[in-house]
């Protein structure tokens, strides 16, 4: 199974992290310091000020707070409007609210780490604060979304990653407004509810109105299809949780309930892995579908102006605006009149809109299943409670897969297996019989020796060896498409039926290639396997990555019914992250199902730990083959795990805390360091910060420069070379230091 290890949420975070260890000796004392780095006392605690506009900074947004104090400049995610009061001290804003504070800076971060196998990856879930960053979102987005927008009030949270082969972020959940209306919430909540002064007896019209904003929707969870299957989907959904419950407000409520409704949620149900229950399913607009696009198109203007349909910033407005201009757009490219669109609408069925839906998605919202989480202890227990009253249940059925478990072992005792043949006699083949004593008429090349072993009913069995060892061979007398040469015993149950992992020939799209017609299970198997992409189902096997072609094996396998998978030269054309994804991937569907997988590698130990084999046989060219336990074996692969850190840089705690808040820019490290540009963790103590470094530069200390002195903040050569100095006594006059300039994901003034 996959492993997670948390880190703590939000700016201070606690977890003892390893990391690159830099020379940062000698630190001086808080007057020194502030010499050293150049940065003036800031303000310290304002108070209570309200903000009197916003201003956008493309991926920031500036919060003025009038001419007696400076403005703050934040991610877009922040929750802050013009009118709202905050509370702002030295490193740290808050939003006030209702039932509580929305902390507003610094930006959210948390560190995890993902054991999978003998593979380590850390990632960094955090708030857009980067220009790059928000590119790279933009570019998900795109591709996945084709830029359809989102309503109303978003945060964004990115998951970065530090694997060099792969993009820095490689994925991102986004939460915005609660649509106003919405059936299973209504009836999960028509119950009194009360928590911190806040509630209601009855979930009517005005007690949604005045609590719609107790929920928070989360719109978007995208993972990069090749990271798929190791639950990033439910880190990020949980890491969505905790920011909403510490930095999300709307009209000055903190929201105690956060849901999602999405049609993928049928086929592919991981907010359920995520701590969410199901709440039923949204009620759509078929029924409504006519008569509401009718009374829009009639009052475009008055829509377009808000005097009409204007649910109180519920995202609501937008969405109906976008409907209605889509219908309009309709309308112009088919040339349709009111009365054409209006009958067509009237008419639309759930099979109807499934066969027009590249006309009328824009416009038609089917059914979606919906799941709910509580942000609070209240708030969980009365979802909770809601759901067992009411009885509450999946209305979907996951499919089972067919697969009877072999009834036998696979017994092999004391085999041998021998290639005979033959080549036509020459001078040249003469010449190898006379010197070597092998006949080209009839020549033996013995390929396994006196192997005995036994394969059980759904066992895992790695068979490794270097090349020409017989793993091949030993493969296709398991899967009996090799029989003649073999001597010895080799026995089989009754009901053997094996499969073999091996490429698709279909130039269909995948979804079209599993369970016949029913796109239900279609949907379900390719999600079980990895491939829950919506691009991927509309994908031909040729057209996937090398990836999500073992994924695509791995679902003709379970959809098969075979009961015994045989992969030759497993993952052999993977890089490590995904030989660790599908071997686990592999081994936990053959283990659910009861299959018996029998697999080959030359280089197993990229992947061992995350196929955690129950048996191992080693085989090797002079037949000294050997069969053992397969936990011994990757015990002894341990010392081999491979990790993927994220980039750190152990400083002292001091430094730590003037970074923190917000009064170092620059930092002096010994020697040549080997420090990127972008997202850096600082630790000290068991404490961390992360920064964005903007530039590295290496100096020698007897020949440091006006521009070395400004890279470090200082005002000249001399002032810098004091700095060094105190900070590095022993450091010789042609030294290597590196300065490290880098902004602070703490709270920006202008």
């Amino acid at each position: 199974m996959v492993a997670l290890q948390h880190g703590t949420a939000g700016s201070s975070q606690r977890q003892r992290q390893s990391g690159n260890s830099t020379d940062a000796l000698s630190t001086p004392n808080d007057s020194q310091l502030a010499r050293l780095v150049g940065h003036k006392e800031g303000p310290g605690a304002h108070g209570w000020i309200r903000v009197e506009r916003i201003g956008w900074l493309g991926h920031l947004k500036r919060a003025f707070l009038g001419s007696k104090h400076p403005a703050l400049i934040l991610p877009r995610s922040a929750s802050v409007s013009t009118g709202d009061l905050l509370r702002v001290s030295r490193n740290s804003a808050w939003v006030s609210c209702r039932n509580g504070e929305a902390q507003i800076s610094p930006a959210y971060w948390a560190k995890e780490r993902i054991s999978l196998g003998s593979l380590a990856l850390d990632f960094v879930v955090k708030e857009i604060t980067e220009n790059r960053e928000y590119v790279a979102y933009d570019g998900l987005t795109d591709f996945h979304y084709r830029r359809r927008g989102l309503f109303g009030r978003t945060a964004k949270l990115i998951l970065h990653n530090f694997h060099p082969s792969y993009p820095s972020v490689i994925g991102y959940v986004e939460l915005a407004m609660p649509l106003f209306m919405n059936k299973s919430r209504s009836v999960v909540f028509d119950a009194p509810f009360r928590a911190n002064g806040i509630g209601w007896e009855r979930w009517d019209m005005p007690a949604l109105r005045e609590n719609i904003h107790l929920v928070v929707r989360v719109a978007r969870v995208v993972v990069n299809p090749e990271f798929r299957g190791l639950g990033l989907g439910q880190l990020l959904i949980r890491h969505a949780a905790e920011f909403a419950k510490q930095r999300w407000q709307v009209a000055g409520l903190k929201p105690y309930f956060m849901e999602i409704s999405a049609d993928m949620l049928r086929f592919v149900p991981f907010a359920d892995g995520a701590g969410m229950t199901y709440i039923g399913e949204t009620e759509g607009n078929l029924k409504r579908v006519a008569e509401d696009m009718s009374y829009l198109l009639r009052n475009q203007g008055r829509v377009k102006r808000r005097d009409i349909v204007r649910e109180d910033a519920s995202g609501i407005v937008d969405k109906q605006v976008s409907r209605m201009e889509s219908a309009a757009r309709l309308m112009k490219r088919q040339g349709w009149n009111e009365s054409d669109l209006f009958s067509r609408l009237a008419k639309l069925s759930e099979k109807a809109v499934l066969r027009d839906f590249d006309l009328f998605h824009e416009i038609v919202s089917l059914p979606k299943p919906t799941y709910m989480v509580g942000l609070i202890p209240e708030a969980q227990r009365f979802l909770e409670g809601r759901v067992r009253t009411l009885g509450l249940s999946h209305t979907h059925v996951t499919p089972k897969y067919l697969l009877a478990p072999i009834k036998s072992p696979i017994v092999l005792k004391n085999l041998s297996f021998s290639f005979r043949s033959s080549v036509r006699r020459t001078t040249k083949t003469h010449a190898v019989q006379q010197a070597f004593g092998i006949s080209p008429d009839q020549f033996v090349h013995k390929v396994l020796q006196g192997l005995s072993l036994r394969i059980d009913s759904g066992e895992v069995l790695l068979i490794t060896g270097s090349s020409g060892s017989g793993k091949s061979t030993l493969l296709r007398l398991l899967s009996r498409r090799q029989m003649g040469g073999a001597e010895g015993s080799l026995t089989f149950p009754d009901n053997f039926n094996s499969g073999v992992f091996e490429s698709i020939r279909s130039k269909r799209a995948m979804i079209e290639l599993f369970d016949g017609a029913d796109v239900r299970s279609a949907l379900h198997l390719l999600g079980v396997v990895g491939l829950s992409d919506a691009f991927v189902y509309l994908k031909r096997y040729a057209e996937l990555s090398n990836g999500q072609q073992y994924r695509a094996m791995l679902a003709q396998l379970v959809s098969s019914g075979r009961n015994v998978w045989i992969a030759d030269e497993f993952c052999a054309n993977l890089d490590l992250v995904t030989a660790n994804v599908v071997a686990d991937r592999m081994q936990r569907m053959a283990r659910r199902l009861g299959a018996t997988l029998i697999v080959a590698s030359s280089q197993p130990e990229a992947f061992a730990a995350a196929l955690k084999p129950d048996h191992v046989v080693r085989l090797t060219t002079t037949w000294e083959n050997r069969v053992e336990s397969g936990d011994e074996y990757v015990r002894r692969l341990s010392k081999a795990r491979v990790v993927f850190p994220a980039r750190q840089v152990q400083i002292s705690p001091t430094d730590l805390s003037c970074i923190r808040s917000g009064h170092m820019h620059s930092i002096f490290l010994r020697g040549r360091s080997d420090v990127e540009k972008g997202l850096l963790i600082f630790t000290g103590s068991g404490d961390s910060e992360p920064v964005t470094v903007t530039d590295v530069q290496y100096a020698r200390a007897n020949s440091l420069s006006t521009r070395d002195a400004a890279s470090a903040g200082m005002s000249s050569v001399r002032e810098l070379q004091e700095a060094v100095s105190l900070r590095f006594p022993r450091l010789a006059r042609d030294g290597w230091i590196t300065i490290v300039s880098f902004d602070s994901l703490a709270k920006h003034v202008s």
